[in-house]
């Protein structure tokens, strides 16, 4: 019996065809606990967080350490086992979808970036269900297994974040979860955003929040109206944000 499984998360909504996430999950293991023979019609890659274990495909059998990732294949037979002395911790995550094929040729295990694994630990503990950010966990993965010819890459990932603000500028936005959604540290982001675009990217919503106040405005919409067409319920914050970035308020604007 484990000593604790922290989350199990199955996804109910399976829209979109590239990636597809079907669960995702972390846990922690107790001394040798093995999971398998087993095989799935998913790709499933565990993300070693702590400790080590062993994994065993059609390959061989395999040491996996914290750091790195086993990938199990669609179809195959597997085993796998937390080491007696240092049993594992894992995060995990299943897909399905087109790029899900290029895991065929895909190794058995793989030492990637921490924070990647981390991230979809995080996500499970949060309890997030939107398939967003699981997705953006794998278009990395693959990233990074496969190189930026293959998939998204980070420079991708930037413009599309650049569209999705110019299109979403009414919605809520927040930095930390844009930058989790498209699989960046947030720091990072804001260094990687503002060398290509010259700004950060809070920045960048408040502009395009502003430029677009300014033309409802000009249509003839009220303060209270444009504020709520831009992205801010609370007037006086718009109020706030509109006058220190044109420097006077919504209500003189075009006198």
């Amino acid at each position: 019996m484990n000593n604790y499984t922290i989350k199990h998360i199955t996804f109910i909504d399976r829209r979109g065809t590239e990636v597809v996430p079907i669960l995702a999950g972390c846990e922690k293991c107790e001394s040798k606990h093995k999971f398998g023979p087993a095989v799935r019609e998913y790709v499933l890659v565990h993300f070693c967080l702590s400790g080590k274990g062993s994994f065993t495909d059609r390959r061989g059998t395999h040491t996996v350490t914290a750091g790195q990732a086993f990938i199990i294949k669609e179809g195959e037979v597997t085993v796998y086992s937390a080491d007696e002395n240092d049993p594992w911790e894992y995060a995990w995550i299943g897909f399905i979808g087109d790029r899900a094929e290029a895991f065929a040729t895909a190794p058995s295990t793989a030492t990637l970036p921490p924070r990647l694994g981390e991230r979809v630990r995080e996500l499970v503990l949060d309890e997030v269900t939107a398939a967003e950010p699981y997705v953006a966990a794998v278009y990395e993965l693959i990233y990074y297994l496969f190189g930026e010819g293959r998939v998204d890459s980070p420079s991708d990932r930037l413009r599309r974040i650049h569209r999705y603000v110019r299109y979403n500028y009414m919605r809520e936005l927040s930095v930390g979860e844009l930058a989790r959604t498209f699989g960046f540290d947030r720091s990072y982001l804001y260094k990687v955003f503002k060398e290509r675009y010259g700004m950060g990217l809070k920045e960048y919503i408040t502009r395009v929040r502003m430029q677009n106040a300014a033309r409802l405005l000009e249509e003839g919409f009220s303060v209270t109206e444009a504020a709520a067409m831009v992205g801010y319920p609370d007037p006086f914050n718009f109020s706030k944000a509109f006058k220190a970035y044109y420097g006077l308020p919504p209500s003189k604007y075009g006198e």
